[in-house]
């Protein structure tokens, strides 16, 4: 079973939203400040991996409630939310709702020359950014990224409570 339907490590610890069909959570660490996974429940019993109508379903109505959560969340807003379906080496269906703020974005812009567009590149930038942060972390510190993940979870924490008390997540009976 993979990590998000098993739901390991410090991964309940993240989720702010919930659905029948969708769940979200920030990402830890993140990207970005608000760096949400939008991610298909299981179904069945068995992990979503392909698009397919019955995993689409609901969609929509999750994608728009989680992005109004995260603008809500922060003050000032994000300029934008990036969505894309970086899957990488998780199996699981799932988008990365990634929000863009000037200050992670202009000095990106001014070093790389783009001005307009070019926002898969600087997604492409983050990860790499995150990656190289991650892997720094864990030569200077000696900490494996789940440890990584638990620390960033802690400092997420009011983020977290702020996004659950917006959704209303555990939703009650």
């Amino acid at each position: 079973m993979c990590d998000f339907c098993s739901r390991a490590d410090d991964l309940p610890d993240r989720i702010f939203y919930e659905s029948k069909k969708w769940f979200a959570f920030l990402s830890a660490p993140p990207h970005t400040k608000g760096h949400t996974i939008l991610a298909a429940q299981p179904h069945r019993g068995k992990c979503p991996q392909d698009m397919n109508e019955d995993v689409l379903k609901g969609l929509e109505s999750a994608l728009f409630e989680v992005t109004q959560a995260i603008k809500q969340c922060y003050d000032p807003q994000p300029k934008d939310i990036l969505l894309a379906s970086l899957r990488g080496d998780a199996g699981h269906f799932h988008f990365h709702l990634v929000p863009l703020w000037p200050e992670d974005e202009q000095p990106w812009r001014i070093v790389t020359g783009y001005k307009k567009a070019h926002l898969m590149e600087f997604l492409g930038a983050l990860e790499k950014k995150h990656d190289y942060l991650m892997l720094e972390r864990e030569a200077k510190e000696k900490k494996e990224p789940q440890v990584q993940r638990a620390e960033s979870t802690q400092l997420m924490a009011p983020e977290i409570q702020k996004l659950r008390e917006i959704t209303g997540y555990p939703k009650k009976a």
